[in-house]
């Protein structure tokens, strides 16, 4: 029984350096997250008003975001398939909750059909609480059935229709 306390202090030994060097090394991390983050904002103010916006609107957008570099990312993309001008673009991405799946619903509908209205899918794409799928019944429903781009948008959000301002006590059956 006697050889177990021997060990105790021979582990006890290794543990101590382990404990110094992860209670030194723990400031440093969280040091260099901010800077990491920062950058994403610049990245993203910088990126705005190269696309066009001017600097308050740009600082302003990049500052209340959750994901700068995703906003930036969204703005861009949506500005390069639409017509529409940037800060139109990035209202919408402010907005969605998935700016990225927003720019790629925008942009596969412009790919795959002949859209004269940008900013109608924009809006549709940005209302849709699943912009990708939204993105596929828009292009399918057009495809198969042969309809403007306008009525797909308009059979595609009918599809998700659900009521609103009804009575608290409604319960929605479906």
């Amino acid at each position: 029984m006697v050889h177990f306390l021997a060990s105790a202090p021979h582990r006890q030994c290794f543990a101590i350096p382990f404990a110094l060097i992860a209670g030194l090394a723990t400031p440093l991390v969280l040091l260099s997250a901010p800077r990491a983050i920062a950058n994403d904002f610049e990245s993203c103010t910088t990126t705005l008003i190269a696309a066009g916006l001017d600097g308050g609107a740009a600082a302003g957008a990049c500052g209340k975001a959750l994901h700068p570099t995703d906003l930036s990312r969204c703005t861009l993309d949506v500005t390069r398939v639409a017509e529409v001008d940037v800060a139109q673009a990035l209202l919408a991405c402010q907005s969605d909750r998935r700016p990225q799946d927003l720019a790629s619903c925008v942009g596969t509908i412009h790919r795959s059909l002949a859209v004269t209205n940008s900013t109608a899918v924009l809006n549709n794409c940005r209302r849709s609480v699943l912009p990708l799928r939204f993105a596929d019944c828009v292009v399918g429903v057009a495809a198969a059935a042969d309809l403007a781009v306008t009525d797909s948008l308009r059979q595609c959000s009918a599809a998700g229709y659900l009521p609103e301002d009804v009575a608290p006590t409604f319960i929605f059956a479906r």
